[in-house]
Order: C-alpha cells, then structure tokens, then sequence
C-alpha cells in the first residue's frame, strides 16, 4: 500500500485548522450572543452552542476535503491507526468524549448549576466535550474530566429550583435547658434576612455528646448557591442569643485524678508542691482570695454593647416565649414537651408602637396570639373607634381559615411581641390542641363586624349563603370550619 504523501498531510492539517476555527467562533456566537436574545437558559445555551458549532466544524471538514479532491478512502490506513490509537492510548479522552456527549444531551448537569464534588462546592461554569469547569465559592476554577462527574456521585443543589435548605450545627452543653435551646435557635433563624417564611425552620436533638447536646438548625432560603453566607450569619446570631439566655456552648471538660498512692501531705514531701488546688501552685494573693470566706466578683459588661451600664450591673435577659405562652390561658397547664412543639410551629414576633401589624388587602396568611402588649384594628374607610385587643387574645384567625385577604389593619398601641404562626402550623396547632378549636369558635363572636366587611370577598369565592349570614354570621363561620377542618 502506498504510503500517504507528505503534500496530502499538509492539506488535511490545513483543513483540520480552518474548522476548528470556524467551531470555535460560531460557538462563541450562538453562545453570547445569539442564544441570549432568544432567551434561552445559560445550562442549554451551553449544549445547543456546543452540538451545533462541533456539527458544523465536522461537516466543513469534510466538504473542504472533498472539495479540494482529496480521495476520503486515503483515510482508511490513517483511521485504522487512530482506532489503534484509541485502543491503547486514548482510553480516557475517549470515556471524557462521550461523557461529555451524555452531559450535553441529559442536561443533569448544565452551565450556572450550583454543585459539589468531591468535597468542592461551586457552579458549573463550561461543560465542553472533554472536560466540565467548576468555579468555587472563593473563584477558583477547577477543571474535571467528565467521565469523573458521570461515574461519581455529584450533588446538584440547583436541579430543578434555586430554592433549598441550609443547615448550622450547634452543640451546647450538658446542664443546658433543651425546650428554650429549640426556642433561641428557632428565634435566630427568623432574625436572618435570608431566611425565607415559605417553610418554617425547623430544630432537631440529634444526640449526646461526650461534653454536649448536639442540635441541628435547618432554614428554607431563597438562593441555596448562597447558603454558606446565610449558615455564617446565622452562627453570629445564635451565638449572641445563646450568650444572652446565659446558654453556654460546649467545651472538652478535663479532670484530674489523684491515685489513692499518693502522700496526703503533699507540701511536706516537696518544698514547692503544688497545693490542693487541683495540682497547681498558687502565689500568696491567690492563697488570701481562695481561703476567704466571701469574694464579691464583679460582673463586668463589654463596654461597647452596654456603655450605659455600670461594671456592677448586668443586663437583663431577654423574655423566654416559653414563658410567654404560659401566660396565655389556654397554654398555662401545657407540659414542657407540648410547649416545644408550640414553640416549633411558629415564631416570636416583636412590633413597636404605633407600628403595622398588616393593612386591608394584604394576603391573610398568618394567625397571630397576643403575648404580650396591644394592639387595636379598624376599618381605614369608617370613622370609627378602634378596637383593641390584649394579651391572650387572637389576631388574623378568620382570614387565615377562610383562606380570604385582609379586611382591618391592625396597628400596636404599645410594643407588643405575638406568636406568629402559619396556615400549616395552624393545622398541626389544631390537632394537638383540640380545645383551642374551641376557644376560637368562641372568639369569633367578636369578628361580627369584620365578617361584614368580607361578604364582598365570600361571595366571589362563591361561599356566600346571603340569608344564612346576614342571619348568623358567626353560626354560619363555624359550620365552614367544620367542613374545612372535618369537625
């Protein structure tokens, strides 16, 4: 056989340049510019720039070789050595070939993904035939085989949504009161910004340490590529409010043991024994505090959080909502377990006076129980008194049952903090607490007014028997409760 001319090499060379000049620029082209104006996502602009530019580069390759005359069979001993090739030599860019093609095409991974890998946490950044770039959090790019990301186990936190979970782990220590821990961490969850209401948080007792009770925090966020910000924030505050309800986090305990063998005199065996003190000498002064019968120690603020304090005074902590929902009647004689569970439904919520609790028209998607101050509603349109609600009593139950908007605003009279809960919570609240169902068929009768106000909203719903609530509107409620929560 004759072997392939020097001068036919050249040419293939040449060719082998021009398209892969023309792949490389036309994907350059369907990739920022005309695939954007489309408006198609940065994950399949990735793949349809990718199948189309390399599509086209094969088939310019070829035309410009049959174009130019060249006999294609003078490639049969040429692919017979790269099929050799492949057979010994380049196994791997093989394998990263087609992986790559199963990346493009499956779209499990894709350009903007935010994923982690073999520890590396970051977003996808090119997925091209034979290898995928991943840039980290901290913008350093990682370049991986592909075959490595379809082989292994590979965590897409953007899947589907950009929305998820993000977790801080919290170890406190063993004498602490576990119920108010569960209340501090839920309480900090809702003090981050980033924190979204759509799901509540959520506090789980994942066991016992050596020297701690060990507690796991989980938050609903809006962007999960972004939850190491949301995790950071979150230790700075549950770590002030811990210091504020006088919890202390968990530390290595170490003790010393003193073998039965050893002297009970222990200064007359050595001039320079330690004392008794836990095997440490202790200068003359040390001795003088450490025998007197009384040390007054004074508490001592840090003078940037407390310029107003004298060194003698310490601050006050904050109210425990543990305590707060004692104070409401219908909660007084719940145990401690129970009170968890209230507490892990809902959320401590703190206005100030004069503040807006909501206004008419706003989504009514929370109920509300007063702990502690007041607050007043009123119909904007009317000139009327207000009236005004104290602790123990509820506020956004009907909009919130009847799934309707708000018809009151309701403002605080004086700085007030309530027990927010949701529709789902309401539900759970419900079924443990079957005498609240109860209580707050009760409290509608004070609702006369604001029922008034939502008949314009029942009858678009289609609710609205006009003789049955203009007769009774409360009766007429508490029988669409009964249906909506199958009394």
């Amino acid at each position: 056989m004759d072997a392939i001319p020097f001068k036919l090499i050249g040419q293939i060379i040449l060719v082998i340049v021009a398209s892969l000049g023309v792949t490389i620029l036309l994907k350059r082209f369907l990739r920022n510019k005309l695939l954007p104006k489309i408006g198609i996502s940065l994950g399949t602009r990735e793949a349809v720039s990718i199948v189309i530019s390399y599509s086209t580069g094969a088939f310019v390759f070829i035309s410009i070789l049959q174009a130019s005359g060249i006999n294609l069979s003078s490639f049969t001993v040429l692919a017979g050595g790269i099929g050799i090739g492949i057979g010994f030599g380049l196994q791997e860019v093989a394998k990263n070939f087609t992986s790559g093609l199963t990346l493009l095409f499956e779209q499990k991974i894709k350009a903007g993904d935010f994923v982690e890998w073999n520890g590396m946490t970051g977003y996808i950044d090119e997925v091209s035939l034979r290898s995928t770039v991943i840039r980290t959090i901290i913008g350093r790019y990682i370049i991986v085989p592909n075959r490595f990301l379809v082989e292994n186990q590979v965590i897409n936190w953007t899947y589907q949504k950009t929305k998820g979970w993000a977790m801080v782990e919290v170890s406190v220590a063993h004498e602490s009161d576990t119920v108010l821990v569960v209340e501090i961490l839920l309480d900090s969850a809702y003090m981050e910004e980033t924190v979204s209401y759509e799901k509540p948080a959520s506090v789980y007792f994942t066991g016992f340490g050596d020297n701690s009770l060990n507690f796991q925090l989980w938050v609903w966020v809006e962007e999960v590529d972004k939850k190491h910000i949301t995790e950071s924030s979150l230790r700075f505050i549950i770590e002030y409010n811990l210091r504020q309800y006088g919890i202390k986090l968990a530390t290595p305990r170490l003790g010393v043991w003193y073998p039965s063998s050893f002297p009970t005199d222990l200064t007359n065996a050595h001039p320079q024994a330690p004392s008794s003190h836990g095997g440490v000498q202790m200068t003359p002064d040390q001795e003088t505090r450490e025998n007197s019968p009384l040390e007054i120690k004074e508490e001592e603020t840090h003078p940037t959080e407390f310029p107003h304090l004298s060194k003698t005074v310490t601050p006050s902590r904050p109210l425990v909502l543990r305590d707060l929902l004692r104070k409401v009647s219908y909660f007084q004689n719940c145990s401690e377990i129970e009170l968890k569970k209230l507490i892990e439904i809902g959320y401590r919520k703190g206005i100030k006076a004069g503040d807006i609790l909501y206004r008419e028209g706003d989504p009514g998607d929370i109920f509300y129980i007063i702990l502690s101050g007041s607050v007043e509603y009123y119909v904007e349109k009317l000139n009327q008194v207000p009236t005004v609600l104290n602790p123990g009593e509820f506020v956004g139950e009907l909009s919130l049952m009847l799934g309707l908007r708000r018809t009151v605003t309701v403002r605080a009279r004086e700085e007030t903090t309530l027990f927010a809960i949701n529709k789902e919570g309401f539900e759970t609240l419900l079924k443990e607490q079957p005498h609240l169902y109860e209580l707050i068929v009760v409290e509608l009768g004070r609702a006369q007014e604001e029922l008034s106000q939502q008949q314009q909203q029942l009858r678009e719903l289609g609710l609205l028997n006009y003789q049955e609530l203009d007769k009774n509107p409360v009766a007429w409620v508490q029988r669409q409760l009964e249906k909506l929560f199958n009394r």
